[in-house]
């Protein structure tokens, strides 16, 4: 089983998750990894709402779980995978053939709202999918978005939490104009074929 918790910044994806490991009894059975690039709490996944974090193992590259698993492992946790590489199908395979169960955490898309990395892939292969909002910055409504405070017209993306907030579609809207918008989800509208 693959049970994937997303969603924007700031919606507590990790703080599930957590809540989910803190239910499992055996942690002997347990492994947990996160992105290496990630060195907010290097080799620990944590979250605001918990003071003690997990120890996890970082790795680059999906495939890098491999190295971690043996026979005892029955469950997995990912945090961050929106920053991992590799292939999702080293995922299924741990799931279908290894009957692992794996919960990962990550975000729906980058702060220019396109989808974020193997994010769309492991989506795509997930038993369940646990869409978190958060609450919006602007008006406190569900916020699906993640919204950058700096220029990410180059496509770089910044690790942490500094220089992102929550928004909902309106606010999105509003901050951003219609045509901004327009450009930045790559759409063009059609010019009119009256004549």
């Amino acid at each position: 089983m693959i049970k994937t918790y997303v969603g924007p910044m700031f919606s507590g994806k990790t703080s599930v998750a957590l809540s989910v490991y803190r239910k499992i009894w055996n942690k002997g059975h347990i492994r947990c990894f996160k992105p290496r690039i990630d060195t907010r709490d290097f080799g620990l996944i944590k979250s605001r709402d918990f003071e003690e974090g997990i120890e996890a193992r970082c790795i680059d590259y999906l495939e890098g779980i491999m190295d971690y698993i043996d026979d005892s492992v029955k469950t997995i946790f990912i945090d961050e995978a929106q920053f991992l590489r590799g292939s999702y199908q080293v995922l299924s395979y741990l799931s279908i053939v290894r009957d692992i169960d794996i919960h990962i955490s990550g975000l729906n898309m980058d702060g220019n709202q396109k989808p974020f990395g193997l994010m769309p892939q492991i989506l795509a292969i997930s038993d369940e999918i646990i869409n978190i909002p958060a609450v919006c910055y602007d008006c406190n409504k569900d916020a699906s978005y993640t919204f950058t405070l700096d220029d990410l017209s180059k496509d770089n993306i910044k690790v942490g939490d500094s220089g992102y907030i929550p928004l909902c579609r309106s606010c999105l809207l509003k901050r951003l104009g219609k045509d901004n918008l327009a450009k930045r989800l790559i759409y063009k509208p059609r010019e009119s074929s009256e004549n």
